[in-house]
């Protein structure tokens, strides 16, 4: 996954099952009709392995939407450090019809990895 916000920019690579982003891309689509409770999708782990979570979440009644990314980079030795991980946080606003394109490019990219997903964030 790779992340660009203005002068800042952040990659990571996370592994997990063949079914992630389809399971996901849906579980997108059915967030999108009822946002009501915050949705987190989370591939890899914390553990200088790689790890990627996506939150989605509206901040208020007029349904506006943000998505707080967090990234952690995979270590280049077997035990990593705590300082060896790069970590990359933000939250970015988006609207609902922007994150349902993202949940079917999801599930589009899992039926064809030469595709590509894309959030598209708005600027503030």
């Amino acid at each position: 996954m790779r992340v660009f916000h203005g002068e800042w920019s952040a990659v990571s690579t996370a592994y997990t099952v063949l079914s992630f982003l389809t399971d996901n891309g849906n579980a997108l689509l059915r967030w999108v009709e009822a946002p009501d409770k915050p949705l987190r999708i989370e591939a890899g782990a914390d553990t200088g392995i790689g790890w990627m979570v996506l939150e989605f979440y509206t901040i208020n009644r007029a349904g506006h939407v943000r998505c707080a990314i967090t990234l952690a980079s995979k270590t280049r030795t077997n035990g990593p450090r705590p300082a060896e991980t790069s970590r990359f946080s933000i939250e970015l606003p988006t609207e609902l019809g922007l994150v349902e394109r993202f949940g079917r490019e999801c599930i589009a990219l899992g039926a064809n990895h030469k595709r590509e997903a894309r959030l598209i964030c708005l600027s503030e």
